[in-house]
């Protein structure tokens, strides 16, 4: 919607709603502006004479050096550049999968049933550290999985590393034991010669501890947030100001007064552009100052987990699977190692991370670039493709002739206008409007046949554990 630097994409962007100054402001200004009008109204028709004279008074003292002593542009200044800095810092250390993946997918080689197990396994062990710690800092990720249970039922774990964690009584620990599986699989990996060397072996280590320094990082932004006077100095200060404007900036239009002889306004035009660029700028670091909500513009911690599992299994697997299966995962390694076993997801051709009902209303922006969508050939048959001009006045007429190509796009057109109507049939609200009027008894069980497996715990677990039953899920619902 920016690409050119015209008017036309200057009001796109201005007048977006969704993560939007108006959609921040509008609700706030409305109320100000109305009990600002409010208070003109009573000064210029209920007061009598003497009392607006002592209105006027306020007026003019409240107004007085009123910016000099509340330096807005000062201290959100400071305050935005601080929340800004933080948020970059937790952006970067939130955790991508791909450099390691490549790693497993290129180091730990072999394409037999037991090599890729160990490297799908090692790109959900990944996953799952990065969905436990998510899941204790960031609300959108703890409604998707409220429970270890449902990180099972998901296929983020089997039933056998639950019971392992859970075994687990430092809760600190529990985040990096899927770490410590993917490091003791790794060395298990030079130990029987499925790693070459040493050295490759420490640097997919060291690739490995990178991604768990990172989300170390995040629980440490989570243990010591912002120091909670700051933001109340902030947030305070900007409200004051705009109270006190709803009497300091009051047109006076009693005869004699500051503005009599002035052309009489009852809205406060420069007061309210001031309203808006300054709690727009305060919004700003209120959203940003804990990116992992659930505002507009935070980030989307679900569908970083999803991209993680997705992508690291689609690089481990590439290269390695048969041709009569899509993709394929990676299991763990503790000191006591959990049953090297198929994962959930093993032999699936689209793979579809679970949510529970509540968290899949979330609208999610997939990593897919603002113009990847756009058909910019939407009523053309061709597209000629020729060397640039400055290319073209160096050759003869006969070397531009064999540069030139006719490229044919109907094909690209019809199958960007059945993946718009599939798009337009098929919406994500309507799919899980579906889904949940199914969950609530309002489908038939012949007029929408379900396929999804039951998921509940064993009654016994593995090494002899008592299972406990407290949070069994069957049919994908909570009994």
């Amino acid at each position: 919607d920016v690409s050119q630097t015209n008017f036309k994409s200057f009001f796109r962007l201005l007048f977006r709603w969704r993560g939007s100054v108006w959609k921040a402001v509008l609700s706030q200004l409305t109320v100000w502006t109305i009990i600002f009008l409010s208070i003109s109204f009573i000064y210029r028709y209920v007061l009598d004479e003497r009392q607006q004279k002592n209105f006027e008074s306020l007026v003019e003292y409240m107004d007085k050096k009123l910016d000099s002593n509340i330096p807005l542009t000062f201290l959100l200044g400071f305050f935005v550049t601080f929340v800004v800095g933080r948020w970059q810092s937790i952006l970067s250390n939130i955790g991508w999968i791909d450099d390691a993946a490549i790693l497993f997918s290129t180091y730990i080689r072999g394409g037999d049933e037991r090599v890729r197990i160990l490297r799908r396994n090692l790109v959900r062990y990944m996953t799952l550290s990065q969905a436990l710690v998510l899941r204790d800092i960031s609300m959108q990720v703890r409604k998707r999985f409220p429970t270890l249970d449902t990180l099972a039922a998901s296929g983020l774990l089997t039933e056998e590393e639950m019971y392992v964690l859970e075994g687990i009584h430092d809760p600190y620990s529990r985040y990096w034991a899927p770490i410590q599986w993917s490091i003791n699989i790794i060395y298990d990996c030079k130990v029987t010669g499925t790693i070459d060397d040493f050295y490759i072996m420490t640097k997919i280590v060291e690739e490995v501890n990178k991604f768990r320094h990172g989300l170390a990082s995040l629980l440490k932004y989570d243990w010591v947030p912002v120091p909670l006077v700051y933001p109340q100095v902030i947030f305070l200060a900007v409200r004051f100001y705009f109270v006190i404007c709803l009497v300091g900036r009051q047109f006076l239009v009693r005869q004699g007064a500051r503005d009599g002889g002035a052309f009489d306004i009852w809205l406060p035009i420069t007061t309210m552009v001031q309203f808006i660029v300054y709690m727009g700028w305060m919004k700003v670091a209120e959203a940003l100052l804990n990116p992992l909500g659930e505002d507009d513009d935070d980030l989307e911690c679900n569908y970083i987990i999803d991209k993680n599992l997705v992508t690291g299994i689609e690089i481990v697997e590439g290269p390695w699977a048969p041709g009569s299966t899509g993709y394929a995962l990676v299991e763990e390694g503790l000191a006591k190692i959990p049953t090297q076993k198929k994962d959930e997801f093993w032999g699936s051709h689209k793979i579809a991370p679970l949510y529970s009902l509540e968290s899949a209303k979330r609208s999610v922006h997939p990593l897919i670039g603002s113009a990847a969508k756009i058909n910019l050939v939407k009523n053309k048959e061709e597209i000629i493709m020729t060397p640039h001009k400055n290319k073209l006045s160096e050759m003869s007429e006969q070397e531009q002739k064999s540069h030139l190509r006719r490229v044919r796009v109907s094909d690209h057109n019809t199958h960007h206008e059945k993946m718009r109507s599939h798009e337009k049939d098929h919406s994500p609200d309507t799919a899980l409007n579906r889904i949940r009027d199914r969950a609530n008894g309002k489908y038939s069980q012949t007029a929408v046949p379900t396929n999804g497996q039951d998921w509940a715990r064993g009654e016994i677990a593995p090494w002899g554990i008592r299972a406990p039953m407290t949070n069994n899920y069957v049919n994908g619902y909570d009994n």
